[in-house]
């Protein structure tokens, strides 16, 4: 499938340029999908984040190279691109459990991480629960934030801002301006190297000096419903998305914002409602 190859060639994108500085530009390019959103549908895939591979993949390159090699830990610090060895020092040590120096003194154990790929396999999964809208295009009004997936990975950005923005008031100030009560999650204005906005906001036309506006353009939607407390139960979604659905559906992810849109109701009982929605477009022949 397209996007299986496209996925496997930043794969060798990556593994030819390990001791060079990777170009996020192109791995947009090669994966036809911005940077974000290839990054987020990686470490759907994987677990970890796009950057934490680069860097699994640097230091276990150079560890063979240490020993095979026998390079000095400074032109090996430089050529897999830290700008010190007391900085790879600390990164090879959090990887292999060993540093340099002693890597290259014992026979000891090192960490290897070889090269991914990706493949499909198929198997039966439960039915995902979609259907297929096309809106007009609305306004967005709430509270942002600049994060990236790695950031959100390690330091969970996104789920303490949604903490702060409950705490301090803002969700009953932003429903009073929307007609609806549905209290939506946005994705938006992702750029090559994974980073992204992310705003907590409402469907509304009323602008004011207190919160931002963000425009969502017409668009065809897939929209996905989720069922359970969260957020596992929507993070399931996501997965299912990434793996099984766009995968395999004929559709691919347009190049704009998507959302989780959140009713009214406590999002820790077993039967609470969300949903997700993802722009699409058909993929071409």
């Amino acid at each position: 499938m397209d996007w299986l190859v496209r996925m496997n060639r930043v794969l060798d994108y990556i593994e030819a340029h390990l001791t060079d500085t990777i170009d996020y530009d192109e791995i947009q390019h090669i994966s036809c999908a911005s940077g974000d959103f290839f990054q987020r549908m990686f470490s759907q895939f994987t677990g970890i984040s796009l950057g934490e591979y680069i860097r699994r993949r640097k230091l276990s390159d150079a560890a063979i190279r240490l020993i095979d090699q026998k390079m000095s830990i400074i032109d090996l610090a430089l050529e897999y691109g830290y700008e010190s060895s007391d900085a790879f020092t600390h990164a090879f040590k959090k990887l292999h459990g060993v540093t340099p120096s002693d890597a290259k003194k014992k026979a000891i154990s090192l960490t290897a991480y070889p090269k991914l790929s990706f493949n499909i396999t198929m198997k039966g999964s439960e039915r995902m629960k979609y259907r297929i809208v096309e809106r007009e295009a609305f306004n967005v009004v709430g509270k942002s934030i600049k994060t990236s997936q790695e950031r959100n990975l390690k330091f969970h950005e996104i789920p303490k801002f949604w903490d702060d923005f409950n705490q301090s008031g803002h969700t009953e100030t932003l429903c009073a301006l929307s007609a609806e009560e549905n209290v939506l999650g946005v994705c938006y204005d992702g750029m090559a190297d994974g980073s992204f906005s992310y705003m907590i906001g409402v469907v509304s036309n009323q602008a004011t000096s207190e919160f931002e506006t963000i425009s969502i353009p017409k668009a065809t939607w897939a929209v996905f419903e989720s069922v359970g407390p969260m957020p596992d139960a929507i993070q399931k979604v996501w997965s299912d998305i990434f793996q099984n659905f766009l995968p395999t559906s004929g559709y691919e992810h347009a190049p704009m914002a998507d959302f989780e849109l959140y009713p009214k109701g406590c999002i820790h009982d077993v039967d609470y409602y969300s949903e997700v929605w993802i722009p699409i477009v058909k993929k071409l022949e």
